[in-house]
């Protein structure tokens, strides 16, 4: 009899461990399967983007130096021009006439003054033997003079003429691009006023590539950097700025950045900063919009979020993070920069080692109980 009821008593142990186990795994079988990502420090590389605006490395206005009648025009209106190019050709006859009435003053002076020196010479053995009075002498030395400052003058009245001669043909002080003539053959140009603008030229190769850093920005950047948040880099040519045109091509040649203006423009709270660029084919003009990223700089230490992950309420940004129950939370967060356009860097409201909700958002709500499944990140997997 007592072997029946312990043979009894096993069976329904049995029944009752397998009911157990099935009730069990059908919880297991209830639970929403999520994916986590565990965040673990790691060093990223980051990208900063800005409106930008193309402008000329040089832009210069062609004057002319002496008025007259514009006789000729040497170049195509739009095209490219060599520094020394003659552009613009101003009647020449006027400042020829002037050149040549120069040459012979000078030439007059010249004689004179070497009539002048032989007048001296023999003053001034007259003078030693006593034959001639120390006034006559010293006239004599006075005229030298005179002339010998005259025949500078005379010189520099010839060089004057030539010069003016000279900038009867405008010549192009750097290369570039031409504008639209601003006088027209015919015209009488004059040195002052609009009168004397001929043109304009802009050297787009290189080309300047203009963008600003709001003050909070810079603020931002200089806060990192000090922090050590943001690496030095070893090698100086790898920041480097990209850009992205208007209809999203990127432009082929990276630039580099050589000028930070030291101080903040009062009317738009911002700091401008310059990229220069090769522009061989002229495929970037002056004005033209685009948008330049500067991309080599790394943040180190950094915790990261698929941007997906990310959601918005009144009190700003959050995730659902997991605690060790497995139970759905909500974690506030401050985000910083974007990371190869998929994750947010996490400032505020994160640590190493939290596993964080990246899937089935939709069905997830504080307090669930889920079953996390871990998910790589892919920016561990490139490193």
């Amino acid at each position: 009899m007592c072997l029946k009821n312990n043979l009894v008593l096993a069976i329904l142990a049995v029944v009752a461990l397998f009911g157990c186990k099935e009730e069990q795994s059908a919880s297991q079988q209830n639970l929403l399967n999520v994916g986590v990502e565990v965040l673990e420090p790691q060093d990223v590389p980051l990208t900063f983007e800005f409106a930008a605006r193309a402008q000329g490395s040089k832009e210069t206005e062609v004057r002319a130096r002496v008025g007259g009648i514009l006789l000729k025009r040497n170049y195509i209106e739009g095209s490219e021009v060599k520094e020394g190019q003659v552009l613009f050709e101003i009647d020449p006859e006027p400042y020829q006439v002037a050149l040549n009435q120069a040459k012979a003053n000078l030439e007059q002076t010249q004689a004179e003054l070497k009539n002048a020196k032989i007048q001296l010479d023999r003053t001034e053995k007259l003078y030693k033997q006593k034959y001639a009075s120390e006034k006559s002498y010293d006239d004599a030395v006075a005229k030298y003079d005179s002339l010998k400052a005259g025949l500078s003058s005379a010189q520099a009245a010839v060089d004057a003429a030539q010069l003016n001669l000279d900038y009867t043909k405008v010549k192009a002080p750097i290369s570039g691009l031409t504008s639209m003539e601003a006088q027209s053959e015919g015209s009488l140009i004059s040195t002052s006023g609009e009168s004397g603008l001929l043109t304009h030229i802009t050297q787009i190769n290189p080309i300047y590539v203009m963008f600003s850093l709001s003050e909070n920005e810079m603020l931002t950047l200089s806060r990192m950097v000090s922090s050590g948040q943001l690496k030095n880099p070893q090698d100086k040519n790898a920041v480097k700025a990209v850009l992205r045109l208007g209809n999203n091509d990127v432009y082929q040649y990276p630039g580099e950045i050589n000028f930070v203006n030291p101080s903040i423009d009062t009317s738009t709270g911002t700091i401008k900063l310059r990229a220069v660029f090769p522009n061989p084919n002229n495929r970037l003009r002056p004005g033209q919009f685009m948008r330049l990223t500067v991309e080599g700089l790394e943040r180190a230490n950094a915790l990261i979020v698929p941007q997906t992950a990310v959601m918005q309420s009144s009190k700003g940004s959050y995730v659902y993070r997991l605690n060790d129950k497995n139970e759905v939370e909500i974690a506030n967060i401050k985000t910083g920069q974007t990371v190869n356009k998929e994750y947010w860097t996490v400032n505020e409201g994160l640590e190493q080692g939290d596993r964080v909700v990246v899937n089935n958002l939709l069905k997830v709500r504080p307090g669930m109980v889920v079953n996390p499944m871990v998910i790589d990140n892919p920016t561990d997997n490139n490193k």
